[in-house]
């Protein structure tokens, strides 16, 4: 029989046990804390994450401008953390925040930016 183990028994993980990708980022996925929605999906790396936990704001790294950013600094939609987890492999994470703000996570002005259905992907919502 399989031994359960539960959260609360593990050791918390410092930033520095992740396993970053050879850029040093790992990516992060943001889960709205009260809906359980999936918001979006950033990319941190060891210095964002710690300013994430520092701050309770979430604090990326972005690829494109090779620069940190903090969500909703220029749009006012914040996103205040609640918590943090990685996965079993410890090469991904999910931030579970509150948005603050106008409550839209995405730049075209959604709610989540996880709205674009792809062809032939037919399932019934649950």
């Amino acid at each position: 029989m399989t031994k359960i183990i539960r959260d609360d028994d593990l050791e918390p993980l410092e930033t520095g046990e992740l396993k970053y990708d050879q850029k040093g980022l790992i990516p992060a996925v943001i889960q709205d804390h009260k809906t359980a929605a999936v918001l979006m999906v950033g990319y941190m790396n060891e210095e964002s994450l710690k300013r994430t936990l520092a701050d309770k704001k979430v604090c990326f790294w972005s690829r494109s401008r090779q620069e940190y950013w903090v969500k909703g600094e220029t749009s006012g939609n914040i996103f205040e953390l609640k918590s943090i987890r990685a996965d079993c492999d410890a090469d991904a994470l999910l931030l579970k925040v509150i948005p603050r703000g106008p409550g839209v996570a995405c730049h075209t002005g959604r709610y989540s930016c996880f709205f674009n259905r792809i062809n032939g992907s037919h399932c019934q919502e649950l």
